[in-house]
């Protein structure tokens, strides 16, 4: 605001302090939003709520401290890719992976209690 000797009051922020606030929110806001999309997408693919929290992990450490954050950011859009695929997946395509998965599982784990 303008005072009446014409200058600037020193309480008001200029445009380069609010431009510096609106990249702090979204170097805050963007990470959160990310994890919560891989968070969603995990929970909705393994039903486990610990794995979707450690996995969504990543992009949201990752984002805040500001390193690797295109992999960050790669990893939460493949999981939501995923997880869209996967529910556009007819059930009969369902139902044939999980049969070939639980043999698959059950022939490991033979082989692995017959190698103890």
């Amino acid at each position: 605001m303008l005072q009446r000797g014409g200058s600037r009051d020193k309480r008001d922020p200029t445009n380069e302090e609010i431009n510096v606030m609106e990249q702090n929110i979204a170097r805050f806001a963007k990470p959160i939003a990310l994890a919560a999309i891989c968070f969603v997408s995990l929970l909705y693919l393994t039903k486990s709520v610990s794995i979707a929290a450690l996995i969504a992990m990543v992009p949201l450490l990752l984002g805040w401290l500001g390193i690797m954050q295109s992999f960050a950011y790669g990893v939460a859009a493949i999981i939501f890719l995923a997880a869209v695929a996967w529910a556009a997946t007819p059930l009969d395509v369902k139902d044939i992976l999980k049969t070939h998965s639980d043999r698959a599982i059950a022939e490991i784990s033979d082989e692995v209690k017959s190698k103890q």
